[in-house]
């Protein structure tokens, strides 16, 4: 048990020397290794002389010259040495992001992700009628209706809807054109209003009704909510009322 650890202890130490031995400048390991080489022979030599081994210093220094001379040519090729360090760093740096890594943008209405490797892009929606629902799950229809909303409260949620709309669903714009009438004009289809009332496609009218409540209560203008909210859900009411 001893022995092994002191092999982990040696190991430790070795790694140590090497790390420090990449890291610093050449000139401070040359000027390092003069004095540890220094310092090993002064005490050897009073390690010697006290033990009465002096003697035994010729026939090492001529033993060990030759492997010496090698050593101070070998201190020549540590720059070369740390500049292979170099661009082995710079080259793990540059490397492309790692297998399945996602960049995420957040805005007011959306949380927006984008795979590396695949390029597929989705969001979340962060709030309005559509809150917790992810965008490849809506219809086309919906996050038109969605890009009014934020064309209207946030820029930047706009922008970026735009943007995976320009992505996953061909000739939106005209559709959006044609979708901006129709609300206009007052008109709206029943996946939309069922959508912004969050009721199923079998409810009954008492609980369209409660629901159209429930949003007017959270979305009235008279308590923090926009009149353009509140116009959109007085005509999912009617929309599916009519329906019904």
């Amino acid at each position: 048990m001893s022995r092994l650890l002191l092999i982990l202890v040696l190991l430790f130490c070795i790694w140590l020397v090497i790390r420090w031995f990449v890291r610093t400048p050449p000139r401070n390991v040359i000027r390092a290794l003069k004095r540890v080489g220094l310092a090993v022979l002064v005490l050897g030599i009073a390690f010697l002389a006290a033990t009465g081994r002096l003697n035994w210093i010729a026939a090492l220094a001529f033993a060990f010259l030759p492997l010496l001379r090698r050593g101070w040519v070998l201190l020549r090729y540590l720059p070369f040495l740390r500049g292979l360090y170099a661009r082995h760093q710079a080259g793990k740096s540059q490397r492309p992001p790692a297998s399945g890594q996602q960049s995420t943008v957040e805005t007011r209405f959306l949380r927006m992700s984008l795979d590396h490797d695949s390029g597929d892009m989705d969001g979340e929606v962060l709030e309005g009628h559509y809150e917790g629902r992810f965008l490849s799950q809506m219809s086309r229809e919906a996050l038109l209706d969605l890009l009014n909303q934020c064309q209207t409260a946030d820029d930047d949620s706009a922008a970026l809807l735009a943007a995976y709309l320009d992505r996953h669903h061909d000739n939106w714009r005209e559709q959006s054109e044609a979708h901006q009438q129709r609300t206009t004009s007052g008109s709206m289809s029943e996946e939309e209003a069922r959508a912004i009332l969050g009721v199923e496609p079998n409810a009954t009218e008492e609980e369209i009704i409660q629901a159209h409540r429930r949003l007017m209560h959270k979305l009235h203008p008279d308590r923090g909510g926009s009149d353009y909210l509140a116009a959109k859900i007085n005509l999912a009411k009617d929309c599916l009322i009519k329906t019904s």
